[in-house]
């Protein structure tokens, strides 16, 4: 197998598989950082379609100094902290919101006598929206501090790298993100303290309700689904971590689907059509 180093090369060099395969490669990790930085999964496409054009379109510009993937996060990074706000996003969603539909759930009593779930997969989906609402929260370079070193397991000296910022401003900045989403879920989640009273099952009436969360058209995961972890095993194994490790296995817990797009055809457009030209002197084989 060719590391992506040496596809990296033929491609410059015109071979299109080697472009095609590239694509194939990052598209799935420049997704995942985009939905989790946007929420909505067709902004997170469009995004990671923005995103893959600047990666083929400045490809030559990779000087092999470190690691392709970390010079592709980067681009990403770069791009998804100045993309335009997503639908969702432009609700301006705060902490003292999410706080405000908690207490008007127990306001109104959904936590005294909890439901059933209609099915597993939705209240799996209810815990994805929530986890992922709780990022728009935070401002996007925290945001993107907290996807990158407690979502996507970057270490800190290439997160460091991706944000432009030196190791230690970024060790300050997760920290801070980390704390922030903590002190909310260790005051108010179920799954993150026995004692706090939210639950999914309990929410999830009323967002079905209100529309914002469709059985037929979940936005983060796949209905053909069997595997999804249920909550009460989550809860099991989060019993058995400190604080900083619950906030981290809850994220890791959210199923997002991260396969929802294929930018393969991405290659083909670009490479037919002049105005993309990736370099003008190649020749595409």
């Amino acid at each position: 197998m060719e590391t992506i180093e040496e596809l990296v090369t033929e491609a410059v060099h015109g071979s299109r598989g080697a472009l095609e395969e590239i694509v194939r490669q990052i598209q799935g990790r420049v997704y995942g950082l985009a939905l989790r930085m946007l929420f909505h999964p067709q902004d997170a496409e469009d995004a990671t379609q923005e995103i893959l054009i600047k990666v083929i379109t400045h490809l030559k510009g990779f000087r092999f100094e470190g690691s392709f993937q970390a010079w592709v996060m980067k681009i990403a990074a770069n791009h998804l902290r100045s993309v335009r706000k997503g639908r969702v996003e432009k609700r301006e969603f705060t902490m003292e919101k999410a706080q405000g539909i908690i207490d008007r759930a127990e306001a109104m009593g959904w936590f005294s006598e909890l439901p059933e779930a209609p099915q597993p997969l939705m209240e799996v989906e209810m815990r994805s929206a929530c986890t992922q609402a709780l990022l728009l929260a935070l401002d996007r370079d925290h945001r993107m501090a907290f996807v990158l070193g407690v979502v996507m397991d970057v270490s800190g000296n290439e997160a460091a790298y991706i944000l432009d910022i030196t190791p230690a401003a970024y060790r300050k900045r997760l920290s801070r993100s980390r704390q922030r989403v903590k002190a909310f879920l260790s005051t108010n989640c179920g799954l993150f303290n026995e004692s706090n009273p939210c639950r999914c099952t309990a929410v999830l009436e009323g967002h079905l309700q209100r529309g914002w969360v469709n059985p037929q058209k979940p936005l983060f995961n796949d209905l053909a689904a069997d595997d999804l972890e249920g909550n009460e095993t989550l809860g099991a194994v989060m019993r058995e971590l400190d604080e900083l490790g619950r906030v981290s296995a809850l994220y890791k817990s959210a199923e997002l689907n991260e396969e929802a797009a294929d930018f393969s055809e991405l290659v083909k457009n670009l490479v037919e059509n002049e105005d993309y030209r990736v370099f003008s002197e190649s020749h595409w084989v």
